[in-house]
């Protein structure tokens, strides 16, 4: 098992937004919204229930509302950037194509799952707020790592309740 926290700046998480911006089409009836959230749903479920494995490797098996499956690899390494960041990955040609970044942290024999950025990527397989989704989520990387327990108090604090 494994718990996901959503790294907050200025209170916010960019992560969580973006998720509830999808979330909102779908309420306003876009079907494809409704599917990709779905979707992510499912995968971030899967990703709690079992944890990132050594090999990094997750794949998941949806269902399509005509009732074919649709097969997901769900992590990717984020190479070229010499950080353990990965990407949650949801691919649909419509609304796009959802990525999260995130890494892994270690603490007291739990997996934490860190999220800091996440996009809807549109036609172009490496848009430019891709990278700087990737950008700014290895700052945010470094920042945790000069004083994890920082942003760690909160899900401290929700484990003493």
């Amino acid at each position: 098992m494994a718990t996901i926290i959503y790294l907050q700046e200025n209170g916010e998480s960019q992560v969580l937004t973006e998720i509830e911006n999808i979330a909102q089409m779908g309420i306003e009836g876009n079907a494809d919204a409704q599917q990709i959230a779905k979707y992510i749903r499912q995968g971030l479920t899967q990703l709690t229930n079992l944890g990132i494995p050594p090999n990094k490797k997750m794949i998941m098996i949806g269902e399509e509302p005509n009732g074919h499956p649709r097969t997901f690899n769900l992590l990717k390494d984020i190479v070229g950037i010499h950080r353990p960041l990965l990407e949650f990955r949801i691919n649909r040609s419509t609304p796009g194509a959802f990525r999260a970044i995130f890494f892994c942290f270690d603490f007291e024999d739990e997996q934490l799952l860190i999220f800091t950025q996440a996009v809807l990527k549109q036609g172009d397989p490496n848009p430019p707020e891709f990278q700087k989704a990737v950008r700014k989520s290895v700052q945010m990387y470094d920042e945790f790592l000069k004083d994890p327990m920082k942003y760690l108090s909160d899900f401290l604090e929700e484990e003493d309740d």
